[in-house]
């Protein structure tokens, strides 16, 4: 088949396609794969570091701190923080070609944009500007790393729905002033002004958070507030899939699961090899917590089935990931995840794109769409699949699998 692109965009694309004269062609020869370029949907790459907390000058007052102290910076955009990453090269060498990016930070870290990727980030491209407004609860509280409030759990819920207020209240003020120019003027507040989206329900709120309670308490204060959200990493969100579904909450799933029990690696190894299996002999106290532990193991590792199979729509994000490690993950979803490359392709690119708002020209290899795909040498899903070609946004980006 044949794949043509003019200006970032495929104009044509199937087995009888016209080549115009003028083309630049590569001509990859038999038995290449061709892929919708995937799509990280959440990811920190091209995002300066946070300044170390020992680097931080000591407040005067730590139990009320300047926003930036207490993690709430949503005004900021990585399209105008971006600097030098190794990942965006990386990437492209890993099938991606767009990824929705947020700059490093805590409670309120600022707001996800798309991009094309390119090899050095001078060339990687701004797609579309404010997704959405990023969030989390793990890294979120300023008294963990900058010596401020918010310090706990109950801190940062508390932080968080007063800037909520906050927000709110300059909103109205703006829009009082603007009627009523007698009274006193609003003080302006780029930060608060941030969150007016998350006020008006206008953009969703993309939000990190894997634990079952740690999901519970961004769903009660979506009750609370009404914004739009989207689940970010979710590794139990099998546990709330039946609401997630309920509430058409989607999930961008991480895939960075946790090792896998060390017994039953090696079980695996030795069934690999067909080496006869140890007579190890275990107590039933023992076999029991491997039974608990190996539950739950693959409970985490089937997270993205459970909630595919509850109708939730569930898409991918590295969200801190090493892609270094992409081929391992991909062959556990293969493997004890009940997926298949069918199911992993659709994933990390129609349903990431779909859930990011970009599905009209992201996502999937037809006439018309943007120009984002990958060739590799073999099925992506086999061992030591290469990556020859990423074309991202019309340009290509050449490896020769290395």
């Amino acid at each position: 088949a044949t794949v043509l692109w003019r200006d970032g965009v495929i104009e044509a694309i199937g087995t009888n396609v016209n080549i115009p004269f003028d083309a630049y062609t590569i001509d990859g020869g038999d038995s290449l794969h061709v892929y919708p370029g995937f799509i990280d949907g959440f990811s920190t790459w091209g995002s300066p570091d946070l300044p170390r907390p020992q680097d931080l000058p000591e407040l005067d007052n730590p139990g009320d701190p300047p926003f930036h102290r207490a993690g709430v910076q949503p005004e900021r955009k990585p399209s105008e923080l971006m600097t030098e990453d190794d990942n965006f090269e990386a990437g492209l060498k890993a099938g991606f070609t767009t990824a929705a990016l947020y700059p490093n930070g805590n409670m309120l870290p600022g707001q996800v944009e798309a991009f094309y990727l390119a090899e050095d980030h001078s060339g990687v491209g701004l797609v579309q500007e404010s997704l959405g407004l990023a969030g989390a609860f793990e890294t979120a509280p300023g008294g963990w790393s900058s010596g401020a409030y918010p310090s706990t759990m109950m801190g940062v819920m508390a932080k968080f729905r007063q800037v909520m207020f906050d927000a709110t209240a300059l909103q109205q003020h703006i829009n009082y002033y603007e009627q009523n120019p007698e009274m006193p003027a609003p003080k302006r507040s780029k930060v608060l002004e941030a969150l007016f989206p998350l006020v008006n329900t206008t953009s969703p709120f993309f939000f990190e958070v894997d634990s079952k309670e740690n999901i519970e308490r961004i769903l009660k204060l979506q009750d609370e507030f009404g914004f739009e959200l989207v689940i970010v990493s979710g590794r139990e969100a099998y546990k709330k899939a039946e609401e997630l579904k309920q509430r058409n909450i989607p999930v961008l799933a991480s895939i960075d699961f946790t090792d896998s029990p060390e017994w039953y690696s090696e079980m695996q190894k030795e069934e690999e090899s067909d080496e006869e299996s140890s007579d190890e002999e275990i107590t039933e106290e023992e076999q029991n917590y491997r039974n608990k532990q190996l539950e739950a193991w693959k409970a985490e590792v089937m997270n993205i089935k459970t909630l595919m199979d509850a109708g939730v729509s569930v898409g991918y994000a590295s969200a801190g990931f090493d892609l270094k490690e992409l081929p391992e993950k991909l062959k556990i979803l293969l493997d004890e995840g009940g997926l298949t490359e069918s199911n992993i392709v659709t994933l990390m690119t129609k349903n990431t794109a779909s859930i990011l708002g970009l599905d009209e020209s992201f996502g999937d290899l037809e006439k018309g769409n943007n120009a984002s795909f990958s060739v590799f040498d073999k099925p992506m899903s086999e061992d030591k699949s290469r990556v020859l070609h990423s074309i991202s946004n019309g340009i290509i980006h050449e490896f020769n699998g290395n």
